[in-house]
């Protein structure tokens, strides 16, 4: 023990307002030594002004009162090493969220730029198994990962074999009008095979689009690649209302809903006719 000393001395050594000291008391993780039973003043030996300051510095960096409650209540090296391990990475997480964000807003002082490559191509007629469904686009994430699953594991039990497969999605309009609209997910057919319950079986018309790669994933800025997709269609083609396909490029079995670049294909109206 050390010298017993006034919650005011105590505030000066550890930086700590009056107010952080009575709550961490209210709490339980900081306690003072001694309360006179007459005034009620709080006082706090000196012997507890490092474990103050581990609290203090704890709660500066983010950490919950919990997590510095369990930290400080225990003695077992591994368990405090497990609980300062967990809340770096979950500071790093955060570090890399805000660069992500920092990245985002900079991109956006820029204007649009016209991709300087798109490509006008003729999608022929596609024998596909395709899940739709008319849902929220705030539930599309949701939706997007469960029909993919479906359709990858259908297409691996007809094949016989975990075979690779580029799945698309056609979207309507109404989803990015409406936010609430027509989604399909599909994947080339497999031959000689009808597709099990919940699945359709669907020929997907012929159709000309202007197709713009955008690398990465959908939280890599695909709204630009978008934006300037749409200008180079409205400004150099006739944009089709028909609902927007994507194909989705690079996932793997392990990681079926990741992609490293998408195709975004913006339907276009054909002045030339084209043999199907």
């Amino acid at each position: 023990m050390g010298a017993q000393v006034s919650i005011g001395d105590f505030a000066v050594m550890t930086s700590l307002s009056r107010k952080a000291l009575r709550h961490y008391h209210d709490i339980g993780i900081l306690e003072p030594a001694h309360i006179d039973s007459h005034t009620g003043y709080r006082y706090y030996d000196t012997s507890q002004v490092d474990h103050a300051h581990i609290i203090r510095r704890f709660r500066s960096l983010g950490m919950s009162i919990p997590d510095i409650k369990a930290l400080l209540s225990t003695e077992d090296a591994a368990a405090r090493s497990e609980i300062i391990t967990s809340h770096l990475a979950q500071m790093e997480e955060q570090l890399q969220q805000t660069r992500d964000t920092v990245g985002a807003l900079r991109e956006l002082l820029s204007p649009v730029r016209v991709p300087t490559h798109v490509e006008v191509r003729r999608e022929r007629a596609l024998a596909v198994w395709s899940i739709g469904a008319t849902i929220e686009t705030a539930e599309i994430d949701t939706w997007f990962g469960a029909a993919l699953t479906t359709l990858r594991d259908a297409v691996t039990a007809a094949a016989g074999a975990d075979r690779a497969v580029v799945p698309g999605g056609l979207y309507d309009r109404a989803l990015f009008l409406e936010s609430q609209g027509t989604a399909t997910l599909f994947v080339p057919a497999p031959q000689s095979t009808d597709p099990p319950d919940g699945i359709s079986a669907e020929v997907l018309p012929a159709a000309e689009y202007a197709v713009l790669t955008h690398r990465g994933g959908h939280d890599d800025g695909i709204d630009r690649s978008y934006a300037a997709l749409g200008t180079y269609v409205n400004e150099r083609m006739i944009s089709d209302q028909g609902p927007i396909r994507e194909h989705y490029i690079g996932s793997t079995p392990a990681q079926p809903t990741t992609f490293t670049a998408t195709e975004i294909c913006w339907p276009v109206f054909s002045t030339t006719p084209h043999p199907d």
